[in-house]
């Protein structure tokens, strides 16, 4: 996540010296300098320090080689890789997310198959939490490395449980009773906000994984092959408009954004909300580690979906098949995805690094703790929605979710994401 919360736009370029490589540059001492360009997503002031620092200690290391670093924003760095793809001019390094966001530069050979380099490096592949490595991997292989990863959970308000005699759901039938307990004690069950509109396809991308088998999923998140005909599909998006049409979701969501329902859960006014790991520091330091708690969505019993399957996500670094330096470029990002860097990484810009035990008491509070030591035992990670499937139809579901809450019907909007599918399908025969 995320990388739905990031604004401010600040561009960091540096330069040092590193590696032993083949460019023509020479540096003070005679030898040659080569130069590798990085684009990357983290333009934040607090997340800058980290990363000038992470490429000063790797060109310290490596004195032969110069990175030339872009930092941009969310929405600036889809447009940027579009065109840079469209030009196939790519960036020796590339930030980019799983799913189909990465897949089409692997389709389209933009990306550079790193499996090699990770075959032959146990250590490194193997440190990596399995289910966020896999999020990179494309027709058997693998085309970026995970540094950042993000779960899914439900947080709670600890004081509003208490106060209601609430206990933790564990299925989505207890899910919706406490609900029901919460709006008849005159609580608003739900923090929720749908004017940035990704964050219906949070909800939908979880119910999605539950209702709708593994099979069947592979196949419409495909590009090629997805249609999202299944009955299943809309029987998801059904769970979640009801959610809004019982009033669980309060008034008027669609006006309400992210930031704005994220004070109110943190003020009180609300007793749950979905959220990523990603941002569990917000919360932390606006409610306190004891203020609230989180627990893993609730399954509907007897769906045909993995139970134990939970949303999140990696962020990655891609290496362009095209670089004249790869042998440099991978080194670069196993510097920026090691143990040592992972660790780093969590404990100055509180970013969970995806690296097995790699969250810890000594790095992170212990809600975010306690939450990586739970996502450990998962084994399966439902992408993100809106990143997993292809543009339009990504576009297509956030859209069409957003009428949804105003009062369109389920099998309405699930026509819209099937026109999307079918036209992206038939534009790739």
């Amino acid at each position: 996540m995320k990388k739905r919360i990031l604004s401010m736009t600040l561009v960091l370029v540096m330069a040092a010296s590193l590696f032993a490589g083949c460019g023509n540059k020479k540096d003070d001492d005679g030898g040659d300098k080569i130069t590798l360009t990085f684009l990357d997503k983290h333009p934040e002031e607090e997340y800058a320090g980290y990363f000038e620092q992470a490429i000063s200690d790797f060109e310290k290391q490596n004195p032969n080689v110069k990175i030339k670093y872009e930092n941009i924003s969310d929405q600036a760095i889809k447009e940027k890789l579009s065109v840079l793809a469209s030009g196939g001019d790519m960036p020796d390094v590339f930030f980019t997310w799983g799913g189909e966001s990465l897949y089409r530069f692997a389709r389209s050979e933009k990306a550079l198959d790193l499996t090699p380099y990770l075959e032959k490096d146990s250590e490194w592949k193997d440190g990596f939490l399995p289910s966020f490595l896999n999020s990179a991997t494309f027709d058997g292989k693998t085309y970026a490395v995970p540094y950042r990863s993000s779960v899914l959970y439900m947080l709670y308000n600890k004081q509003i449980f208490a106060d209601n005699n609430i206990e933790i759901p564990k299925t989505w039938d207890e899910f919706l009773n406490v609900c029901e307990t919460l709006k008849g004690n005159g609580v608003t069950p739900l923090a929720y906000g749908n004017s940035q509109n990704w964050y219906a396809t949070w909800w939908v991308g979880q119910l999605n994984a539950n209702l709708v088998d593994a099979e069947t999923i592979k196949k419409d998140y495909n590009a090629e092959t997805g249609d999202f005909t299944d009955p299943r599909y809309v029987k998801a998006v059904q769970y979640f408009l009801d959610l809004n049409s019982k009033g669980y979701f309060g008034e008027n969501v669609n006006s309400k954004d992210y930031y704005q329902v994220r004070e109110e859960f943190c003020a009180g006014k609300q007793a749950m909300m979905l959220d990523a790991t990603s941002q569990f520091s917000f919360f932390s330091d606006a409610m306190g580690t004891d203020g609230y708690g989180f627990f893993k969505i609730p399954a509907v019993q007897g769906a045909d979906g993995d139970p134990a399957t939970v949303t999140g996500g990696s962020e990655l670094y891609a290496v362009s098949a095209k670089s004249e330096h790869p042998d440099e470029a991978a080194a670069f990002i196993k510097f920026m995805t090691s143990k040592e860097q992972g660790f780093k990484q969590t404990k100055e810009t509180a970013l969970p690094n995806a690296i097995i035990g790699g969250v810890t008491s000594e790095n992170a509070d212990k809600v975010l703790e306690e939450a990586y030591v739970t996502a450990e035992d998962y084994t399966s990670i439902a992408e993100w929605l809106d990143q997993v499937v292809d543009g339009s139809v990504a576009n297509a579901y956030m859209a069409s979710l957003q009428e949804g809450l105003d009062g369109k019907s389920a099998a309405d909007v699930m026509q819209d994401i099937q026109k999307a599918a079918k036209d992206v399908a038939e534009a790739r025969k």
